[in-house]
């Protein structure tokens, strides 16, 4: 496979994920895990993909009601938002990855205060109530993301393929009672984050979908105060970590937001019912992802070696040992 023809077939993953996802509400990330897979990338070649993919995503289906107005700031209004302006700038010429991180951020923030001005004041978290969780979440999906350094390539999608499906059923099984595991909501919430950082299972919809008729906490109704900035941490570690710049993961994002863009984005209902079509077209594609058995051939390094990661030849802390 030449240049050419993976950046088609990534940017097919992009766009046909998106639009199976709107009209199905299949989990776009499971589809995307799976595709890679199918494509021949290897474990931790997907895991940062999906983290690239994910943060983007997230704070494209935010925007689809958010508007962000330059001009109209909240955290980096008025001569504020130069700092990080210049910050982007410098960063260009010395780690470009650093740059991609600082608009990130910055894109971020502002879609987060926006969107907490929605959020009722009685089911409201403070920044000191949001921390734990995005702390603990943020240590899951590291470790979570160095373990996959351990698990042979060759079983790799049968270890995800495994989770995918035992999701599925978990979420079938919730779907059954409305009060089921109400009382541990918070933990299961938090455990999620550990199949994030193994194969990228981003399942904030699904638990959005599943919301429990008794929350201990308002966490049910602040997910994206907490994922988004896990999904931050998580793409930061990639890099830091294992060196990742992914440009393949752009080329799917890009096109996943054009799919987006012009059919929308799946809606859930939040009645705590499973919805029988997303999960069966999830369990197929995971079947799929078992009858073909894919090799790994490291396809997604054709594109990404388009994209220097800095000009320090760093391969990210773990690859230095």
């Amino acid at each position: 496979m030449n240049f050419v023809d993976a950046i088609v077939a990534f940017l097919n993953i992009g766009l046909f994920s998106s639009l199976i996802s709107r009209f199905t509400g299949a989990n776009t990330a499971i589809l995307v895990f799976c595709s890679l897979l199918y494509l021949g990338c290897e474990p931790l070649e997907t895991i940062g993909i999906m983290l690239t993919y994910l943060v983007f995503l997230r704070l494209t289906i935010y925007t689809q009601n958010q508007k962000l107005n330059f001009k109209k700031l909240k955290v980096f209004r008025g001569f504020r938002v130069f700092f990080p302006i210049l910050l982007i700038v410098i960063s260009l010429f010395l780690y470009p990855f650093a740059a991609l991180a600082i608009f990130l951020f910055l894109f971020m923030t502002e879609i987060l205060a926006k969107m907490k001005e929605e959020v009722p004041d009685d089911r409201q978290m403070t920044t000191s109530q949001l921390i734990p969780y995005i702390a603990i979440g943020s240590v899951l999906i590291t470790v979570s993301m160095i373990c996959v350094k351990f698990i042979p390539a060759a079983y790799y999608y049968i270890f995800g393929g495994a989770a995918g499906l035992l999701l599925c059923f978990f979420f079938w099984w919730l779907g059954q009672d409305r009060d089921r595991l109400s009382s541990i909501w918070d933990k299961v919430i938090i455990l999620s984050f550990i199949l994030l950082g193994l194969f990228g299972f981003d399942i904030a919809d699904w638990l959005d979908d599943m919301r429990r008729n008794i929350n201990p906490t308002p966490i049910a109704y602040n997910l994206p105060f907490i994922f988004l900035p896990v999904l931050y941490v998580g793409f930061l570690m990639a890099n830091i970590l294992f060196g990742i710049f992914s440009l393949s993961g752009m080329v799917i994002v890009f096109f996943g937001a054009l799919g987006l863009r012009l059919f929308g984005y799946y809606e859930v209902s939040r009645k705590g019912k499973a919805n029988l079509l997303s999960i069966g077209i999830t369990v197929l594609a995971l079947f799929l992802l078992f009858l073909t058995a894919p090799e790994p051939t490291g396809v997604s390094k054709l594109v990404d070696a388009f994209l220097p990661t800095n000009y320090y030849h760093f391969q990210g802390i773990l690859n230095m040992f």
